[in-house]
């Protein structure tokens, strides 16, 4: 009886350790915001907490049958601490990262 309980003592401890050593491991989201009005235009946008995020936005341009128009953001923070990012566009002419600094801030270029 004394055998069983510690061998089940031992095997509780051993599992607690591992569920802590993965909970540990996991990324936790830190933002989530979606938006969408149902006539077309939407956003999303996410940060996890070890620093990855994308930012997105899209809609129809003009009226009924204008194209399809898709702005965002996407990156991470390297291990030293510098913030990686590509903002892009994505219409009829398809997918075209933009890379570099243009020092305009994501909200100021709104589709709609």
């Amino acid at each position: 009886m004394v055998k069983n309980s510690w061998l089940l003592t031992i095997l509780s401890f051993m599992a607690l350790v591992f569920f802590l050593q993965a909970s540990s491991n996991e990324k936790q989201l830190k933002r989530f915001v979606i938006n969408n009005n149902g006539f077309g235009t939407y956003s999303f946008e996410y940060e996890t907490s070890e620093g990855s995020f994308r930012k997105e936005e899209g809609g129809l341009l003009g009226n009924s049958g204008g194209s399809l128009v898709v702005r965002g953001e996407y990156g991470y923070i390297d291990p030293s601490g510098h913030r990686h990012a590509i903002k892009y566009i994505a219409d009829v002419n398809g997918f075209q990262p933009q890379f570099g600094e243009d020092h305009v801030r994501y909200n100021d270029r709104r589709i709609i």
